[in-house]
């Protein structure tokens, strides 16, 4: 039962002792309801504080204000609390997919002069494998592979030939 029930009750009670219980009984629409909760208490000041931290972080409404609520309107404070609660969800999220099985993918090959690379990315489903940004995706794995085993190749024939000199 709520607090502005039971006095209410309480003064309904108290009214047939008191001269004005008349007048407490007859209007009863004309009380006024109130909150204290922080929740309520809403200021432009308040609300600008929710909007730039919102505009700062991209978190949600939410999120930013219950950020504000339990840091106490410290705008620093709030966001570092949004930081590190998106770290925890974070973590949490990834240790779910932890066990998770990649049974599908792809095999890139490329081959340029004697020096040939073959790399696998795996991915869990096969519409992941069939989407073009995949496709591309292994063949920047296999270029870049390629041609960091180009430079190290040309580093070690660097020093195999005695000159020791940074390139």
């Amino acid at each position: 039962m709520s607090l502005l029930r039971c006095l209410r009750l309480y003064l309904v009670g108290w009214a047939g002792s008191c001269p004005a219980g008349p007048l407490l009984l007859q209007s009863p629409q004309s009380w006024h309801t109130f909150h204290t909760g922080p929740w309520l208490s809403s200021s432009a000041s308040s609300k600008e504080l929710l909007m730039k931290l919102r505009r700062k972080t991209g978190y949600s409404f939410v999120n930013c204000k219950k950020a504000l609520e339990t840091c106490g309107g410290d705008l620093k404070q709030a966001e570092s609390w949004l930081h590190k609660q998106a770290q925890k969800e974070g973590w949490s999220r990834a240790a779910k997919l932890h066990g998770r099985k990649t049974k599908e993918g792809l095999i890139g090959l490329l081959q340029e002069g004697n020096t040939t690379v073959l790399v696998e990315v795996n991915c869990e489903t096969d519409f992941v494998s069939r989407n073009l940004k995949f496709q591309q995706l292994v063949q920047q794995v296999a270029l870049g592979t390629l041609l960091h085993c180009q430079n190290l190749k040309d580093q070690l024939s660097t020093y195999s030939k005695g000159n020791w000199e940074k390139t």
